[in-house]
């Protein structure tokens, strides 16, 4: 059964099979990602220290995902590899391992985590006054982690076995579920960051029951189990070669939201909301270009573990030239529509001012922030850790943080909302010398291939 998922993948013509398996991934995270822009918008309108409340705790919900996507895309990219050499076993203690230690951390994280939340969110970069109204939804984030991070892994197994439309279905429920019920709860009975911590809980429950209900249903496909969980340091660090460089960039990413919500503050309310309002609209384009590449990578994945080059070159060119192309066309779109786009939901004027800003400076270099995640994507697939890890710190970790140290000192809240968009283009041109030659087979000739292919072995 197993080699029969294996052989789906490397049949056909690589560009519509991608096209079938990124779809429903890209809908589902937008899905997911649209949830948060509308909590940051319902809460924005006419309200910016509730907005301010809420851009506080994406910093912490992004360092909850750290655990999530590091574990989920740790085991998935193997599991794709394994397929592709015929690897049950390994793949059962794979996905197994992963799963309970998402579990796990998340629940090491939260328990203290609420317990302590007011201090934990001054120590994220919380102004004092609203302290109160981000410690409340800060407890309902950490609420949610340890469904959040089952999902997260659950559904990269899904993918890593080429099923995205279960994917999307379950994001797509939690999104149904979630928005209207935010709706209910935050305009029509004025329960403000409860409303939104309530509607969070809600979504995270259906993705993660929809997501085990799809992974029972199909019987042939690797999928967590108590006899696979195998907690010896060999498993570990089969997941974590491809895994490193997801904590990589969602750590890092992390610590850039954590300085990146600090240096908002610093100008005032205002200028933390309108640029937490930007990080949820701009993570759109980034969620539509990761659902796109996770289409890719269990083609990629699968086909090098089978010895297939050329199939993986194919591939990489297809998405590459696809996520180039269309980030050109939709930077030009929002670039001239951000403004009346974002005045749709009724921010005050100085929170509008700064968000429409920093987003129109990010919309114009959305190209160089898609292809940067293709190149992330291509590396970690072909279990080029050294390479993938440089790729993906250098986005929001090498470049971007010292940007955000030293532009904000340089050019004030003008420097503040150019440093993603000057980190987008110094990092495209860092990651075209880290990823040049990973596809020639000069990287496979200094040992790099080989040691990813027997990794478990």
């Amino acid at each position: 059964m197993k080699k029969q998922i294996a052989g789906d993948l490397l049949a056909g013509p690589v560009a519509p099979l991608i096209l079938r398996l990124s779809l429903p991934g890209m809908a589902g995270m937008l899905a997911s990602s649209l949830c948060t822009l509308v909590d940051a918008l319902l809460l924005s309108r006419g309200n910016t220290q509730l907005s301010a409340a809420v851009s506080v705790g994406f910093s912490l919900l992004t360092l909850i995902q750290t655990l999530g996507f590091t574990l989920g895309m740790g085991a998935g990219s193997f599991v794709s590899r394994s397929l592709g050499r015929g690897d049950k076993p390994a793949s059962y203690a794979a996905a197994s391992t992963a799963m309970l230690t998402a579990l796990a951390l998340a629940l090491l994280l939260c328990v203290p985590g609420a317990l302590l939340a007011a201090p934990l969110v001054r120590l994220l970069g919380s102004p004092e006054e609203i302290v109160p109204a981000a410690a409340a939804y800060a407890r309902y984030v950490l609420a949610s982690g340890p469904p959040l991070c089952a999902s997260l892994v659950l559904s990269s197994l899904l993918r890593a076995q080429g099923k995205t439309v279960p994917n999307m279905l379950a994001f797509l429920a939690g999104a149904a579920v979630g928005i209207p019920l935010e709706l209910l709860l935050v305009r029509a009975l004025n329960l403000g960051v409860h409303g939104g911590g309530i509607s969070m809980l809600a979504r995270e429950g259906v993705t993660l029951v929809l997501l085990v209900f799809a992974m029972l249903r199909e019987k042939r496909l690797v999928r967590p189990h108590v006899r696979g969980i195998d907690l010896r340091m060999r498993v570990y660090r089969d997941i974590m070669r491809s895994g490193l460089p997801t904590l990589l960039r969602q750590g890092l990413m992390s610590v850039s939201s954590i300085l990146l919500t600090r240096q908002s503050a610093s100008f005032g309310a205002a200028a933390l909301a309108g640029m937490g309002l930007c990080v949820r609209a701009a993570a759109l384009v980034s969620s539509a270009v990761i659902g796109f590449g996770q289409g890719f990578q269990p083609v990629c994945g699968v086909a090098f573990g089978a010895g297939d080059m050329q199939r993986v070159r194919s591939a990489y060119r297809f998405c590459l030239r696809c996520t180039v192309f269309a980030l050109l066309i939709t930077g030009a779109a929002v670039f001239c529509f951000a403004r009346p786009l974002l005045a749709l939901f009724g921010p005050e004027e100085d929170v509008l001012a700064v968000a429409s800003a920093a987003l129109r400076a990010q919309s114009a270099v959305f190209f160089a922030q898609g292809a940067v995640i293709m190149m992330n994507m291509l590396t970690q697939a072909l279990g080029l850790t050294v390479r993938a890890s440089l790729v993906a710190a250098s986005r929001q970790g090498f470049v971007f943080i010292p940007l955000l140290l030293l532009l904000p000192r340089l050019m004030g809240l003008s420097g503040l909302i150019l440093c993603q968009s000057v980190s987008d283009v110094l990092s495209l041109l860092l990651c075209f010398f880290v990823t040049r030659g990973a596809l020639t087979g000069s990287s496979c000739a200094r040992g790099e291939c080989s040691d990813a292919r027997t990794a478990s072995r």
